[in-house]
């Protein structure tokens, strides 16, 4: 499974309970380095850009997160798959939404079945401290927090290991489709 997007790895470490091996790409060297630290022993986390990224074999299914429109998304498609795809993108933007429509509509002029489903999910990203916590913000927005701030957004949690979390709701949509139709083997859009 390939996973594009991968940040600090929350979903690439779920899915290596499911699949074999989770290969995750992501072209912030802080988040790679963060991730390989806590990376499971059948995930594999590479530093680049998965819109130049040459893969060695293709994979049996792609998750892309947030990767761009459909010019940008179809090509990873035809380079890295020729099997069933997850195609997560973001519906908290204007943007997000319109690259929604985009695809939706680039699917259907071609002709290519797929499904796409609109959820919100729950995303708790746990935290050792409270400055593990700092320094993820620091990371995700480029600004430290003052310490009110952080209150603010910091949840209590039972487990000793990691007793802070920040919990928050986002919504996604959800596309699944073949990426081995052959109208895909060609610009669609």
């Amino acid at each position: 499974m390939f996973n594009a997007g991968g940040g600090l790895g929350d979903l690439a470490i779920w899915l290596s309970y499911h699949v074999e091996q989770v290969t995750v790409i992501e072209n912030d060297p802080k988040a790679v380095a963060a991730f390989r630290v806590r990376c499971p022993h059948n995930v594999v986390a590479i530093l680049g850009d998965v819109h130049t990224y040459s893969p060695d074999k293709l994979y049996d299914a792609l998750v892309l997160y947030d990767i761009g429109g459909a010019e940008r998304v179809l090509p990873v498609v035809r380079e890295l798959s020729r099997a069933k795809t997850f195609l997560l993108l973001s519906r908290e933007t204007p943007q997000g939404e319109a690259d929604i429509l985009e695809l939706s509509e680039a699917f259907k002029s071609a002709g290519i079945p797929f499904t796409y489903e609109p959820f919100e999910q729950e995303y708790v990203q746990p935290f050792r401290s409270r400055e593990d916590a700092k320094s993820f913000f620091l990371f995700s927005t480029n600004r430290l927090l003052t310490d009110e701030e952080l209150g603010a957004l910091l949840e209590q949690s039972d487990d000793e290991t990691f007793p802070y979390a920040v919990v928050e709701k986002r919504k996604l949509g959800m596309f699944v489709f073949d990426a081995a139709n052959p109208a895909l083997k060609k610009p669609i859009i």
